[in-house]
């Protein structure tokens, strides 16, 4: 394993389980000093038991006062953030006859509005290592499914985000860039309200659309954020790198 990320001081959201928790173990693998964050106590002291160079806060990204204990802590313990990996979200699978705004509200909330509150607090930090931005998206928002219409939306601010930021951060030396996943092994489907029988459908139908025809693996997703985190892209900023399977083409 490299160690392209040596002395980085990393931040990573929702990285607990599943994808958040290979990313966290990828970049301090490479070096870097990862604090991770998340809601749930026990799934966070897991993965930061991957390695001796991850820490954890108990947070959620949903509550601004918690985001401002977050990036306090990150700068009491290290004094600098050279990476901000924005993980967090949730993806329920709800026909949109049967959504309701409760969910509406719960999606954008984890998805786009702790995305935006987390990185305006962290930008001072960034801006004094020149360092970067990683979002995390979905392939949905190329190649929409039915059935998560609400996940897909906040998706897509997330990307819209990212490109309105990469042009306005750029003075400042700061890149920021989109990953999009698509149908990867997490237990994320264990969010929803579907039964088994329901999930297996779903699972099924995805993998029809996939010309790889599986589904990825976590660290798939957390080799791209790497080198994207990584000097290696120091001239990559704006883009949108597809972990999909060709699901989007």
């Amino acid at each position: 394993m490299t160690t392209r990320l040596e002395g980085k001081i990393a931040l990573l959201t929702g990285a607990g389980t599943g994808i958040g928790r290979s990313i966290a173990k990828r970049l301090a693998d490479e070096g870097a000093a990862v604090v991770i964050t998340g809601r749930t106590k026990e799934t966070l002291a897991e993965s930061a038991g991957q390695h001796e160079n991850i820490s954890y806060v108990v947070a959620d990204i949903g509550r601004p006062d918690e985001v401002a204990h977050l990036v306090s802590e990150v700068r009491e313990r290290h004094g600098r953030l050279d990476i901000l990996v924005n993980n967090a979200g949730v993806a329920p699978v709800t026909p949109f006859a049967e959504a309701t705004m409760d969910e509406y509200d719960s999606v954008f909330l984890a998805n786009v509005r702790g995305l935006v509150d987390l990185t305006m607090r962290t930008l001072p930090l960034l801006k004094e290592t020149k360092g970067n931005v990683v979002n995390l998206s979905s392939v949905i928002v190329a190649r929409p499914v039915a059935n998560m219409s609400n996940y897909a939306a906040s998706k897509a601010a997330v990307n819209a985000y990212t490109k309105v930021w990469a042009k306005e951060f750029a003075q400042d030396g700061v890149r920021v860039n989109v990953v999009s996943p698509g149908p990867i092994e997490t237990p994320i489907y264990d969010k929803t309200d579907l039964s088994a029988e329901g999930i297996q459908e779903h699972v099924n139908s995805v993998i029809r659309q996939v010309p790889l025809h599986r589904f990825g693996k976590a660290e798939d997703v957390a080799s791209v954020v790497a080198f994207l985190a990584s000097d290696e892209a120091n001239f990559v900023t704006g883009a949108e790198y597809l972990v999909d399977g060709g699901m989007a083409v």
